[in-house]
């Protein structure tokens, strides 16, 4: 499996099934990480022929996941893995359903930063949205003269 940059912070145990309020708000969240300006954008941007200002690509993002269960040997490349993970990733993206197995395959697939994961997890996990979205990386500070 591809290796990760961030330090992997252990994954919650996630009920089985969350409440759709924290899955409506984790996957809100989930969505404005992906289509914000940043590497997670980029990372799916590279599989979209025609891209929409203003839309995730939800093939684009099922490739990106696909991709990485293929790299990580968990599918071989001869498996229909990208039309086989749409409904799933619909459900996500939409808030509808988003289970712990697929919010880890987020994680890993997109290699998110180790505070992105955590709120993820907080949010799914029923904790409530602080009402930030995604937070763009902070510049460096200039040193002081």
């Amino acid at each position: 499996m591809p290796a990760s940059t961030a330090p992997a912070a252990a994954a919650p145990a996630a009920p089985a099934a969350s409440a759709p309020a924290a899955c409506a708000a984790a996957g809100r969240h989930l969505a404005a990480l992906l289509a914000a300006p940043g590497r997670y954008r980029t990372r799916w941007l590279r599989h979209v022929a025609r891209a929409t200002p203003g839309r995730i690509n939800q093939a684009a993002v099922t490739r990106v996941l696909a991709e990485w269960l293929w790299l990580g040997g968990e599918a071989s490349e001869g498996d229909i893995l990208p039309r086989a993970l749409r409904d799933r990733v619909s459900r996500a993206l939409g808030g509808r359903a988003l289970s712990a197995a697929t919010l880890r395959l987020f994680v890993a697939a997109f290699d998110m930063t180790g505070a992105d994961e955590a709120r993820l997890w907080d949010l799914l996990d029923g904790r409530p949205e602080t009402g930030a979205g995604p937070v763009a990386p902070a510049a460096p500070a200039a040193a002081a003269p």
